[in-house]
């Protein structure tokens, strides 16, 4: 008798450290959520962004163009309006292009784009170049069991100073964010609501923000083309918007 618990302790000691083991840390995690975000490292994808106010909404096309982790640039498609407008963003700097001005001017990633859609939010899709991910424990979310971290901005001019990110313990998929600015206050949500298969590669095909402030208002964002792209780098020189 003797044995055979000595054997069953030994077993389930051994089933703990094996468990441990396999968690992953935040960082660790946090990777495998920013390959669903941006699964290529040079690349284009069609982003389509409708935002909700009660019965009324409003719909944009976008085009962004990525490479590597810190390049990002947004050319504008529809509506007729926006035709002509780009959104460059190089680290945390970012600047805007308008059709008829001769140079950009230099704004804020965390300034609105559309709707609950910041220009941060279309322009960087990845979180691991700005935040430091900490594993802060385990919550259900949705009827999932999630990882919860906490993301802490690198640096002052970061848009959001602290993330909220709530992560599948199975799939690792987000299911959800909150956005809190340096005053502590909370301002949105991110609701990560579709996933599905683009260009061979698993990614997240639809996101819906949620206003924490303004409830009713939402902006949802679609992806959809991702494809691989050999991208000059006079693409991302701010003095060549407009002109390639």
């Amino acid at each position: 008798m003797k044995t055979i618990r000595l054997v069953t302790s030994i077993w389930f000691a051994m089933a703990s450290a094996s468990s441990s083991a396999a968690t992953l840390n935040g960082p660790e995690i946090l990777k495998k959520v920013d390959s669903l975000r941006n699964p290529l490292a040079s690349f284009q994808i069609d982003v389509d962004l409708v935002s909700y106010r009660n019965q009324e909404f409003e719909a944009w096309k976008m085009r962004v163009f990525g490479q590597g982790t810190e390049k990002s640039l947004v050319e504008f498609v529809d509506p007729a309006s926006q035709k002509g407008q780009y959104l460059l963003m190089l680290n945390d700097a970012m600047w805007i292009y308008l059709p008829g001005t001769s140079r950009p001017i230099r704004i804020s990633p965390l300034q609105r784009l559309m709707g609950e859609a910041s220009n941060g939010d279309v322009a960087r899709t990845n979180y691991s170049i700005d935040y430091n991910a900490e594993l802060a424990g385990e919550e259900v979310v949705a009827d999932l069991p999630c990882y919860r971290l906490e993301l802490t901005a690198k640096d002052a001019a970061v848009s959001y100073s602290k993330v909220m990110l709530w992560v599948s313990k199975n799939s690792y998929e987000p299911i959800k964010a909150d956005f809190y600015v340096v005053s502590g206050k909370l301002m949105k949500h991110a609701f990560f609501r579709e996933f599905g298969t683009l260009n061979g590669n698993r990614a997240i095909t639809a996101i819906e923000i949620q206003d924490a402030i303004r409830p009713g208002r939402r902006t949802v964002m679609r992806y959809s083309k991702l494809q691989p792209k050999h991208l000059p780098e006079k693409m991302f020189n701010k003095n060549y918007l407009g002109k390639w």
